[in-house]
């Protein structure tokens, strides 16, 4: 198994940094993606619990479940279907106010499943998955800052 745990200080209101994390069709906005869709909306809302969205990207294709959402603090998901074949144990997004902005926090644990070269593809995997996910949260600063900026808070 794989873990992956990053965290990132985003100086923009908790609530902006949280909506423009689960808008989860702005992933195909990233330059490795190459579609985003919500195929599930959520219960309550359509970023919310339940729903699924798949993601095609240049190397991964996911489907992914929201499995918890207490907004604007907390977002959990789980892979429900993936190429290649993965087994996902986690993937939990915490938002919390810190003086001056956001800090999130962003874990996920993981395994390709690959027979023979499963070993070498985690830790190739793992390394991708460590720039995208930084990518992602790179992206999302930028688009909170901004949203930020427009409506002067």
């Amino acid at each position: 198994m794989q873990t992956i745990n990053l965290s990132r200080f985003i100086p923009a209101p908790i609530d902006i940094v949280f909506d423009e994390f689960t808008d989860h069709e702005r992933l195909s906005d990233l330059p490795m993606a190459v579609s985003s869709t919500v195929v599930v909306p959520g219960k309550t809302e359509k970023n919310g619990l339940g729903a699924v969205r798949r993601l095609n990207a240049v190397v991964v294709q996911l489907r992914e479940e929201i499995t918890a959402f207490d907004r604007p603090r907390l977002m959990e998901y789980r892979i429900i279907w993936s190429f290649p074949k993965a087994r996902h144990e986690l993937g939990r997004v915490e938002f919390s106010e810190v003086n001056g902005g956001t800090r999130v926090t962003w874990s996920t644990v993981f395994t390709v499943e690959l027979p023979i070269i499963g070993d070498r593809v985690d830790r190739a995997f793992s390394l991708l998955f460590s720039k995208v996910f930084a990518t992602v949260l790179h992206q999302m600063e930028k688009r909170s800052v901004a949203r930020a900026g427009r409506e002067g808070r």
